[in-house]
C-alpha cells in the first residue's frame, strides 16, 4: 500500500513532537510561566521602585502560557490529523501547524525585545531597591523582585547551557562522521 499522507516534517521531528514524553516536558515547563503570571499579578502594586517589573512578569508569563498552548496544539495536530491516511487531513494539519509556527515565531521576536526591556527594568532598579520600607518610593516586594531577577539569570544560564550542548553535539557529530 502506498502512503497517501504528505510528509512535511522530518521523521525525527515528527517522532519527538508526537511523543507523550514531549507533552509531559511541556506540562512541566508550563510551571514557569504560570509562576511568572501569578507572582506578577499578586504583587502588581508592590514595586513603586520600578512599576514595570510586575508588568514584565505578567506579560512574559501570559505569552509563555500561550506559546506552550500553541505548541500543544501542534502536537495534537500531529498526533490526530497527520496519522490519518488522507491527503486532505495532512494538508489541513500542515496549514494549521504553519500558522501556529508563524504565531510562535512572532511571539519569540516580541519576547526577545520584552526580555531586553525586563533586563533594563530589573537590573536598573537593583542598586536602589528597598525591600523593607513599604512607604519608600524605592520599595519593591522581595519575592517579586528576586523572582524576576532570578528568572532572568536562569534564562541566561539555560541559554549558555543550550548553546554549549549544541556545540558539543555538533562537534561529536562531525567527529563521528569523520570516523565513518
Amino acid at each position: 500500500a502506498t502512503d497517501k499522507r504528505i510528509n512535511f516534517l522530518p521523521p525525527v521531528l515528527s517522532l519527538i513532537l508526537g511523543s507523550n514524553y514531549f507533552l509531559t516536558v511541556l506540562c512541566i515547563i508550563l510551571i514557569v510561566p504560570i509562576l511568572e503570571l501569578t507572582i506578577g499579578l499578586v504583587f502588581q502594586d508592590k514595586c513603586p521602585a520600578e512599576t514595570n517589573i510586575p508588568k514584565y512578569l505578567i506579560v512574559t508569563g501570559a505569552c509563555g502560557i500561550v506559546a506552550i498552548a500553541l505548541t500543544v496544539a501542534i502536537v495534537i495536530s500531529i498526533k490526530c490529523c497527520i496519522k490519518q491516511d488522507s491527503i486532505a487531513g495532512s494538508c489541513i494539519s500542515a496549514c494549521v501547524i504553519g500558522v501556529i509556527v508563524l504565531i510562535i515565531l512572532l511571539m519569540c521576536v516580541f519576547l526577545f525585545a520584552w526580555f531586553i526591556a525586563g533586563n533594563v527594568w530589573v537590573f536598573g532598579a537593583q542598586n536602589k531597591v528597598d525591600f523593607d520600607n513599604e512607604r519608600s518610593p524605592n520599595y519593591c516586594h522581595s519575592t517579586l523582585y528576586n523572582f524576576a531577577f532570578w528568572i532572568i539569570i536562569l534564562t541566561y544560564i539555560m541559554t549558555v547551557v543550550t548553546c554549549c550542548l549544541s556545540c558539543c553535539r555538533a562537534c561529536f557529530g562531525s567527529i563521528s562522521t569523520l570516523k565513518a
